[in-house]
């Protein structure tokens, strides 16, 4: 047997399977301690089906934390973005086209260094390692718990991002999270590099949601392996979702997807994912050239399905299932992306057993 979770913004649904045969299927509202929610929902699903816990051989587990976080713009690490490649690169800084929002919701900052490759594996500059110990010092003063590199070219060589990761991980210790850009993304410096900071901003997040889950799963008897979506559709184990949380980014409409598209039999069909949060119109997954484009203008490298990005590129949204509030304080539905006129909406009120039956949809830009 095996059992399927999927937590969204909103409401959490699961199944309990065998084989191919759905033996017991339950959805309850999400509640703000994941942990709790999981317990609930496992519970749930042992009232409609009992079964024995040792017999469980894999829980996989769908999650929309990471993605509403960054739409939210809310429970972001402080983050800053160290780019190797002077004297190369300076006339364009990292989180150059990220909105104003966002760099506030991360607490931003940005650090140029010398380094990076040409195309060939040549050096650009000499990494100069005072230069980034100077960074780091910097980075601790102002509280940053978290830190993406980059560097240019480094899915050619990635020997000055290691370098420069060891010398940080020495001057701000392990507490700080560090993501490198060649684990990352592909060739593409700024895409490569936003896709490493909002990985980096999530780090914390990550550990949190994946301990909850964990836990939750060890604490119903389960001793099964625990595994999260990723956004091409494939599974990863926990520890692989704790360092590279922009893996599940965009898992939601690719679950959504492949279960569409396997229920109903179809070879060519299009499926409308309407969650609490956004709406996502796509066919069938596929991986992308280019990444995904939600929560602001700026451009990521990361797989996922690609079909439909020119919709995120004209930010078409829709709510649902949660209540906005607008400046002013007064329920309003739908909302602008902040880079179209929408920072006076504030984020949804909350969770989803704080909205049961109150459900609503609407479309802004």
């Amino acid at each position: 047997m095996r059992i399927g979770i999927d937590v969204g913004g909103t409401n959490t649904d699961a199944v309990l399977l065998d084989g191919s045969t759905v033996l017991a299927a339950n959805k309850s509202a999400t509640s703000a301690d994941v942990t709790a929610g999981i317990i609930d929902t496992l519970d749930r699903l042992q009232a409609e089906r009992s079964f024995d816990p040792a017999q469980v051989q894999a829980v996989m587990i769908g999650t929309t934390h990471f993605i509403n976080a960054l739409i939210e713009a809310r429970r972001l690490a402080p983050t800053a973005a160290l780019r190797l490649g002077l004297p190369a690169t300076a006339s364009l800084p990292p989180l150059v086209d990220w909105p104003e929002r966002l760099v506030e919701a991360i607490s931003g900052r940005s650090y140029l260094a010398h380094g990076g490759h040409e195309f060939d594996g040549r050096h650009i500059a000499e990494l100069d390692e005072d230069e980034l110990r100077r960074h780091a010092d910097d980075m601790r003063r102002h509280g940053v718990r978290s830190v993406a590199i980059s560097s240019v070219f480094s899915p050619v060589s990635n020997e000055f991002e290691l370098r420069a990761a060891e010398i940080l991980r020495a001057e701000l210790g392990d507490d700080v999270a560090i993501s490198l850009s060649h684990e990352i993304g592909r060739i593409g410096l700024l895409e490569r590099e936003n896709a490493t900071i909002i990985n980096a901003a999530l780090r914390e997040l990550a550990a949190s949601i994946v301990d909850g889950l964990a836990s939750a799963v060890e604490g119903h008897g389960i001793s099964a392996p625990l595994y999260l979506s990723q956004n091409d559709g494939t599974l990863m184990d926990v520890d692989f979702a704790r360092r590279y949380p922009v893996a599940t980014f965009a898992s939601g409409p690719t679950n959504s997807m492949r279960g569409a598209a396997l229920l109903s039999g179809l070879d060519t069909c299009a499926v409308v994912d309407v969650g609490g949060t956004t709406r996502r119109r796509r066919p069938h997954p596929r991986v992308p050239a280019r990444g995904d484009h939600r929560g602001g203008r700026g451009r990521r490298t990361h797989e996922l399905p690609d079909a439909g990005r020119a919709q995120y590129r004209h930010r078409r949204w829709q709510f649902g299932g949660r209540r906005q509030r607008s400046g002013d304080g007064r329920a309003a539905v739908g909302g602008l992306p902040a880079d179209r006129g929408g920072a006076g909406l504030r984020r949804p009120d909350g969770d989803g057993d704080r909205h049961r039956g109150r459900g609503r949809a609407g479309r802004g830009g």
